[in-house]
């Protein structure tokens, strides 16, 4: 099974949304997608799946208290690919998924505040030994000085990937239990170049396992 976190210390940059997304084109190619939502002070990933209609794929997993036994369980059940939403500010729970992931996808908006940020995540990644990938969320255009600087920063950190847009339709989807990608052109595509950017770092994490 691999398995994708998604994880920043900041709230409001994307993750609960980008979880979401992943999962539904992920599920595209994988008979069997796990989603777990770690951010239990909101749940705002459960409220999604609840709207959606509690599909059988991807399957949001609820009954968990420890990760690192729960996930082999996941997995020795059959289910190929699993991408954990984490909450803002609680560095213990971010770094058990961090522990228990193949890969980290770190979403980043452009602000000082974010930046400030990411050290905490980048450090849990480093000690971990695990990959881990930035994106650029909610990217306003018009600011390309600003986006460049920032792209700049990341680019000196790690992997940067390739942004997500600033669009109605990642906030709105989400409301009717759909993801941007769903009701969108231009989401579907940014979605699916993260969806196997992300692919491809967890292949090649876990090999031949």
């Amino acid at each position: 099974m691999r398995t994708i976190a998604v994880a920043m210390s900041k709230g409001g940059v994307g993750k609960t949304t980008l979880s979401a997304a992943l999962s539904v084109r992920a599920a595209k190619d994988f008979k069997k997608v796990a989603l777990v939502d770690m951010n239990g002070d909101q749940g705002n990933l459960t409220q999604w799946w609840m709207l959606r209609g509690s599909p059988a794929n991807p399957h949001l997993f609820t009954d968990h208290e420890d990760m690192v036994e729960d996930l082999p369980a996941i997995a020795k059940d059959g289910w190929q690919i699993c991408i954990i939403d984490t909450p803002p500010g609680y560095l213990e729970v971010i770094e058990t998924a961090i522990m228990v992931a193949d890969v980290v996808l770190v979403p980043v908006k452009t602000s000082i505040f974010d930046a400030g940020s990411l050290q905490p995540i980048i450090d849990l990644c480093k000690k971990h030994r695990r990959p881990f990938a930035f994106v650029m969320s909610d990217v306003d255009t018009r600011f390309k000085a600003a986006n460049a600087a920032v792209a700049a920063s990341l680019k000196e950190d790690g992997l940067l990937l390739d942004s997500i847009s600033h669009l109605q339709s990642y906030m709105v989807a989400p409301n009717a239990g759909k993801t941007a990608a769903e009701i969108d052109k231009k989401a579907a595509e940014e979605i699916d170049g993260l969806w196997k950017a992300m692919l491809a770092l967890a292949n090649k994490k876990t090999g031949s396992r």
